[in-house]
């Protein structure tokens, strides 16, 4: 609980959060669950009016980031981010919020806003804002955690374009392949939870917004702007992907191409002593060189001067 900005002490029982609101002006309440408790978001509902729609979508997970206005009260969905090494995880947060209370529901990660508290206590005076501040600074903390996950998944598909357009041996082509598709699959799934933020933030920029009436529209807008530009990395991001995914096809096929190249080459060259051969090999009466002395080494070397000529021809052409 906050008292004109400052966090207090006292923290009110669930079952009396409204009394606590309506104790007097300048105080913000704030509940914080680590989990979609049945039971607490019961009593809450009653505490707080809450909409049954709103109860439900937290209890389905996997919502779309978005937010609703209901009476006297906003309700959002967001995403945290968490990036490891090779994986990039998100972690829903839904988020009711009025001018003197908010409630927060973290749903697979329960220390997601453990550093918001910190970030309201050092700032009380805009923290008497209420509300309107306290969405800020949510998003705000959602929001730049955002840019060393893209980070890191540039860096990722760095490294993927090396090892798909450049690397030498095939056989470790099939694992590549595999790891930009999931790098792609990671784009694409993180972009769906930071675009329809614009959204989010264009209705708390709206000039009839009166639940979150309040002088925060530069840092609103500032906090737009990064989304923006993360949006835009991320495009960015699946470009590369798409990109680095079609050089390496194109690898592999003019690969293809030298190898069916060299195969056709080598038979070619293979073909035509063996054509030689199956001509001198008929079992025909009457052939020219049958009884000629020198017949056997001129075969010979009509073999070998063919198929010498093939081989140059196609060394010259790069064939072989």
């Amino acid at each position: 609980m906050f008292r004109d900005g400052v966090p207090v002490d006292e923290a009110p029982a669930l079952d009396h959060v409204a009394d606590a609101v309506a104790s007097g002006d300048g105080v913000f309440v704030w509940v914080d669950l680590p989990a979609p408790d049945p039971d607490a978001l019961a009593t809450l509902e009653k505490q707080f009016s809450l909409h049954p729609l709103t109860i439900e979508d937290v209890t389905h997970e996997h919502q779309r980031p978005k937010i609703e206005e209901y009476d006297g009260y906003f309700y959002l969905v967001a995403y945290g981010v968490e990036s490891g090494h090779e994986r990039l995880r998100l972690h829903e947060l839904s988020i009711w919020v009025s001018r003197s209370w908010a409630v927060t529901v973290n749903h697979t990660r329960p220390d997601l806003t453990a550093d918001l508290h910190k970030r309201l206590a050092r700032d009380p005076e805009q923290m008497k804002v209420g509300g309107a501040f306290f969405t800020y600074a949510l998003l705000d903390l959602i929001v730049d955690a955002y840019f060393p996950a893209v980070d890191r998944l540039l860096d990722r598909i760095e490294r993927l374009e090396e090892e798909l357009v450049f690397k030498e041996h095939a056989a470790d082509a099939g694992t590549g392949q595999q790891t930009a598709y999931r790098a792609r699959r990671d784009v694409i799934y993180f972009r769906r939870a930071v675009a329809p933020l614009r959204e989010v933030l264009n209705v708390l920029l709206r000039n009839d917004n009166v639940i979150l009436q309040h002088d925060l529209e530069t840092y609103v807008r500032d906090l737009y702007d990064h989304v923006v530009r993360v949006s835009e990395d991320l495009d960015t991001a699946r470009d590369l992907t798409s990109a680095a995914l079609d050089a390496h096809l194109s690898v592999i096929s003019n690969r293809m191409n030298e190898v069916v190249l060299k195969v056709s080459a080598w038979a070619a060259i293979i073909a035509l002593p063996t054509v030689i051969a199956s001509i001198y090999g008929m079992n025909f009466r009457v052939i020219p060189e049958l009884h000629w002395g020198w017949g056997y080494p001129y075969a010979l070397t009509l073999m070998a001067v063919s198929a010498g000529g093939l081989f140059a021809y196609f060394k010259r052409r790069h064939w072989l």
